[in-house]
């Protein structure tokens, strides 16, 4: 890969045992440089670091909140200092709630349509400028199994993934003109511990693996590895597209 072509921001990529970790490697192992968002600090210049070690690839961390779009901005600006470029977006960040619906107050709702929705739009509207400018670009934007199953106690988590699969589709088409591919990637359970500051238990590793045809869960570097492929065909045949990453919890 030419190094005039090698920019990919990842948000949500701080996390040690997260898919947006794992994906930030995955797109590092390909060849990518790479700008990491997060909201953890400490976790982001460990993640950059590492990354770089590893893979021999560029990689710097921006503190970011991806519900501000003034933040959004900030990072999107600065991808654009460090590499000219921008030709990967992966929309990784996202926040849950195990709430029943009932129960969830309205600040709680609000967050996850900010961070989960709003975060997904304000980085792909920062990032399509540019795409267009430079010829083409990749977005991938992240759902979940949550948002074609009905799951208990994250409704409202669930809704937010399924606006970000309908808005996926529609974005598609209104930036294929622009050679920008946009595709989505709905991962089944993978226990990464979403929310929490200690890596995932062997609990909820096992409660993660029920239902699993294969009878264990899914890891996220098996999800990262279809992310990463999502980001760097270069057909445009995935465009609009949802890629079901779940070991066959269900079979779409």
């Amino acid at each position: 890969m030419p190094e005039s072509r090698t920019c990919a921001i990842v948000t949500g990529a701080a996390r040690p045992w997260g898919l947006g970790r794992a994906a930030a490697f995955a797109l590092a192992k390909r060849g990518f440089n790479l700008v990491l968002a997060d909201v953890r600090d400490d976790w982001g210049a460990d993640a950059a670091k590492d990354i770089a070690a590893r893979t021999g690839r560029r990689a710097v961390y921006v503190h970011t909140d991806v519900s501000s779009k003034a933040g959004v901005s900030a990072l999107v600006a600065r991808a654009v200092q460090e590499y000219g470029r921008i030709d990967v977006l992966a929309n990784i960040a996202g926040i849950t709630a195990r709430v029943p619906i009932e129960q969830m107050e309205e600040s709680a709702f609000d967050r996850l349509v900010a961070v989960n929705l709003k975060g997904t739009f304000l980085l792909c509207q920062a990032v399509i400028p540019i795409m267009r400018k430079q010829g083409g670009g990749h977005i991938v934007n992240t759902a979940s199994g949550g948002a074609f199953q009905p799951l208990k106690r994250i409704g409202v988590y669930s809704a937010t993934k399924a606006g970000v699969v309908a808005f996926s589709k529609i974005l598609a088409w209104e930036v294929a003109v622009d050679n920008i591919i946009v595709t989505v990637v709905a991962p089944g359970r993978v226990p990464t511990a979403m929310g929490d500051d200690n890596a995932p238990t062997e609990e909820v590793r096992e409660m993660a693996s029920r239902g699993q045809p294969f009878r264990r869960a899914n890891t996220p570097e098996e999800v990262a590895e279809v992310i990463a492929y999502a980001a760097t065909l270069e057909s445009p045949i995935l465009t609009g597209q949802t890629l079901h990453a779940n070991g066959g919890a269900y079979m779409v």
